[in-house]
């Protein structure tokens, strides 16, 4: 049996998003982006342009309302210009929010700054075709 070759192309749309200590609460999920339905992640990463500084440790989840570190378990945002990758899943997101939980190792934090980047298809959705 063959396999039928499909000749749309996907595009690899990216989002990026800054987050500030002030923007966040330890322990709370917060909507940092919005994804449109069927959209499977392909990469991303946290990228901190100021070190978060609790007094042992800071790390961000990223997740979705039904499991909050889909896409990154406690990575750490302690070091700056430090890059942490996202873990792309597979999973076809059903479209809405992507969420972070910012997590302190306690203490009066009072620096810190996050850039998150997140690069995804969308199943079902062609930019163009061509001849091969």
């Amino acid at each position: 049996m063959a396999i039928t070759k499909d000749a749309n192309v996907q595009a690899v749309v990216s989002k990026t998003v800054s987050i500030n200590l002030a923007d966040v609460t330890t322990g709370v999920d917060y909507e940092a982006m919005d994804l449109p339905p069927n959209s499977v992640i392909q990469s991303g990463d946290l990228y901190t342009t100021e070190a978060w500084n609790s007094t042992t440790s800071d790390v961000l989840d990223v997740g979705d309302a039904v499991s909050q570190n889909r896409y990154l378990n406690d990575g750490n945002i302690r070091t700056l210009a430090a890059r942490v990758p996202l873990v792309p899943t597979g999973f076809v997101h059903p479209g809405g929010a992507l969420t972070v939980r910012w997590v302190s190792g306690g203490g009066t934090p009072t620096t810190g700054k996050v850039r998150l980047t997140v690069s995804y298809i969308q199943l079902g959705k062609s930019i163009a075709t061509y001849e091969a």
